[in-house]
C-alpha cells in the first residue's frame, strides 16, 4: 500500500513542474483569460524588438503585430538596457508579472531581470 501511495506522489510530481503555491503557469495562448491576473508565462521566443525609443518586445507565439503575447520592457528601466534580451530569440522563456491588456493583446510589463527566466 505504501508503494502505491508513493508511486502515486512522485507521478503527481512529476506531471507538472513544481510552482510556488500562489504562481499560475500558463501558455502565451492562454493569456487573454488571465487579465489582471499575477501569473507566469512560458514558451518559446520567436521575435524580440527593440523600438527606436528603447522599448525592448518580447514576443510569443508569432512577430508583431500578429504575436499572441508580448513582454514588454520600458526604456529607461534596467533590463531594457540589457543586450542578453536578444539571446531569448528562439528560446524557451518563462516571464512572470501582471497581465495587461495592450491594443487587445495580452503583455507582461518587464522591470526586473528577475522577472525573465530562460528554460
Amino acid at each position: 500500500m505504501n508503494r502505491v501511495l508513493l508511486l502515486l506522489l512522485v507521478f503527481a510530481f512529476s506531471a507538472r513542474p513544481l510552482l510556488s503555491a500562489d504562481e499560475l503557469l500558463i501558455v502565451p495562448g492562454d493569456g487573454l483569460s488571465h487579465i489582471g491576473e499575477r501569473v507566469s508565462v512560458s514558451g518559446l521566443v520567436v521575435a524580440v524588438f527593440v523600438s527606436k525609443r528603447g522599448n525592448v518586445f518580447i514576443n510569443f507565439g508569432d512577430k508583431y503585430p500578429n504575436q499572441t503575447f508580448t513582454g514588454w520592457v520600458p526604456a529607461g528601466t534596467p533590463p531594457a538596457s540589457d543586450p542578453s534580451l536578444q539571446l531569448l530569440q528562439g528560446k524557451t522563456v518563462k516571464m512572470t508579472g501582471v497581465i495587461e491588456l495592450y491594443r487587445g493583446k495580452p503583455e507582461i510589463r518587464i522591470t526586473s531581470k528577475d522577472q525573465i527566466v530562460s528554460e
